[in-house]
């Protein structure tokens, strides 16, 4: 299963990337066309914002399965290993809980943009596609988070130190 997760979050990442790419594309094209002919891409920058959104939402679950989000280790020095290891499930379940009420309210977002057409300013693009293209990000993260979880309460720990 932890494999099955490592390789969906991987091609995500990389979908992700891709959208990153457009995105410095996009800004280049208009840059470029602003500067030298006094013709930016016209909504470049609403195109920038709901790339990136969907972007990061693209990144998480590598960060999550690969367990490299931002730890403070300062009091992990003090405490020994048993307690590290109950805080490190602690917060990949709290993650897994926090990224399931963000799928939840973005899905709900989602259906509310898609009910009452709404719009983005300049292109009038439907909020609702960038939205709901954040969902598989959002749902991967909180399996990962939880696949995390069970990594350590079921790993002896000289095993989780070899594989982080």
């Amino acid at each position: 299963m932890h494999a099955l997760l490592r390789r969906s979050a991987i091609g995500l990442a990389l979908m992700g990337g891709g959208l990153l790419l457009c995105a410095i594309g996009l800004s280049l094209v208009s840059l470029v066309g602003r500067k030298l002919w006094a013709m930016p891409v016209p909504g470049d920058i609403e195109v920038l914002q709901m790339l990136v959104a969907v972007a990061v939402a693209c990144f998480l679950p590598l960060c999550e399965i690969n367990d490299h989000h931002i730890r403070v280790d300062i009091l992990a020095s003090l405490f020994p290993s048993c307690i590290n290891r109950g805080l490190m499930v602690f917060s990949h379940l709290m993650l897994g809980v926090v990224s399931m009420v963000l799928l939840w309210r973005t899905a709900l977002m989602m259906l509310d943009s898609h009910a009452y057409a709404s719009q983005s300013t300049l292109l009038g693009v439907p909020l609702w596609i960038p939205q709901a293209a954040m969902l598989p990000g959002l749902a991967l993260m909180g399996l990962c988070a939880l696949s995390q979880a069970a990594r350590y309460l079921t790993r002896t720990l000289p095993e989780l130190e070899e594989t982080a």
